[in-house]
């Protein structure tokens, strides 16, 4: 699942969430308003005139499109790494992969621990975090161009406490 699908299964509330805690990183309300901008045409004088409500609706409807799939993961990895900190880093102690607190330590392809480890990292993660945390974190961690784990994959299949629902209605 690529990271614009997750936000298609999101709540308007959770979307927001994600967009206030990603940016706290102060790089990403320009990427976003530029993402607005770009793929739905609306030019910077109108959007800014918009109301906050309108505003987000827009951002919503642009982290769902395909065509802003970069700027969805972007978004959606620095929402993690700011908003749901303690779970990536206890995922990733669990793993023993190289990090410094909710940032991989690690460039180019992540090599897939074995299933066993897989398994009891998410098994950790699902006994300390909501489960519905845990899903978006690990269908995003997966949705990491640097992500080829079958486990995981797997995983996230046949575990239905791992099922993203759709609440997008919400």
């Amino acid at each position: 699942m690529k990271a614009h699908e997750i936000f298609r299964l999101l709540s308007a509330n959770e979307v927001s969430e994600a967009v206030v805690a990603a940016c706290e990183d102060e790089a990403v309300p320009d990427k976003i308003a530029g993402g607005v901008i770009t793929y739905q045409s609306i030019p910077l004088k109108r959007f800014a005139k918009l109301p906050q409500e309108t505003r987000k609706a827009w951002v919503r409807r642009t982290l769902r499109d395909k065509r802003a799939a970069d700027l969805s993961l972007y978004v959606l990895s620095t929402a993690l790494t700011h908003g749901r900190a303690p779970l990536v880093t206890a995922f990733l102690e669990a793993l023993g992969l190289p990090h410094d607190g909710p940032n991989l330590s690690f460039e180019g392809e992540i090599p897939e621990p074995a299933a066993k480890t897989v398994n009891a990292a998410v098994d950790s993660v699902l006994k300390g975090f909501p489960a519905r945390h845990v899903a978006l974190y690990l269908h995003a961690f997966a949705a990491q161009p640097d992500v080829h784990w079958a486990s995981l994959a797997s995983r996230l299949s046949s575990d239905s406490r791992l099922a993203l629902e759709d609440r997008s209605g919400e």
